[in-house]
């Protein structure tokens, strides 16, 4: 299971980063296109669509690593058990945040399928219900990663007077 979860985070952060890549092109071309007077139609967009796709395809991994916004400017005093309790609200909140996320955008993501919501005029329009779909989704999956982490949490904090080497994955190599 945790490798599949590694696996699935780290396909979505490379998909998003192909995206931003791509995108760079996007926006080249376009600042090309303005200085010969031919811009590339629907960048904005295109842009203001793709970022926000970008942004939420990242968030799973970005949790399961430890790196979604964390303050430590107090929590590295507490002692291991108050940094877990610490860790396991944190988890819960964050958890919170994105069910509300996805609970908020289920009915605007299936609307906008159903009307074929679209952005821009002219030359290129640009559908937005793809994009409600990513945010729906990836926000469904960084629950199921913070459910994982609480999950992990609560059998590192109650097996705490475990020995160390039950809790990791492998042996520690002798040196």
């Amino acid at each position: 299971m945790k490798r599949m979860s590694e696996w699935v985070t780290k396909a979505l952060n490379a998909t998003a980063a192909f995206w931003a890549f791509t995108l760079a092109f996007v926006i080249v071309a376009d600042v090309i296109g303005r200085s010969t007077g031919h811009s590339l139609q629907g960048t904005a967009e295109i842009v203001a669509n793709s970022i926000v796709a970008i942004v939420f395809l990242q968030f799973p991994l970005a949790i399961e690593r430890g790196y979604f916004l964390r303050a430590t400017l107090l929590y590295d005093y507490f002692p291991a058990s108050i940094r877990g309790l610490l860790d396991i609200v944190a988890y819960l909140l964050g958890a919170w945040l994105f069910v509300a996320m996805a609970w908020g955008g289920w009915s605007d993501m299936i609307t906008g399928y159903r009307i074929g919501e679209f952005e821009g005029e002219g030359a290129l329009r640009v559908p937005v219900y793809p994009v409600r779909a990513v945010i729906f989704i990836m926000s469904l999956l960084s629950v199921v990663v913070y459910l994982t982490l609480i999950a992990k949490s609560l059998v590192g904090f109650f097996s705490s007077d475990l020995p160390q080497e039950s809790l990791t994955d492998s042996p520690k190599a002798e040196v």
